[in-house]
């Protein structure tokens, strides 16, 4: 179920930013998702499942913020497959 809110901002910092409502409403999502994630309220895959994205793409979001990451995997699989993937993202540059 998704449950809709109201927050009141300042009409300027949609003309600041150049966002539409829309598009600001999908960045404040991102960003709110991803500050869960780096303070280990939420694990990798919830975080990319409720931005509907891959977990690939929502580690190079993370990632390409210079966030730091503040819980751990959920087992053993999980700490591998989050260093592989990390490895890949950071062997490409």
């Amino acid at each position: 179920m998704v449950e809709k809110i109201t927050i009141k901002l300042p009409a300027e910092l949609l003309e600041l930013t150049g966002l539409t409502s829309k598009n600001l409403e999908e960045k404040s999502l991102l960003i709110w998702i991803l500050a869960l994630y780096a303070d280990g309220k939420i694990s990798l895959s919830k975080a990319a499942n409720l931005l509907d994205m891959k977990v690939d793409d929502f580690l190079a979001e993370f990632y390409k913020r210079h966030l730091k990451h503040m819980g751990g995997p959920e087992s053993v699989e999980g700490a591998q497959k989050e260093y592989d993937l990390i490895k890949k993202l950071t062997n490409d540059k």
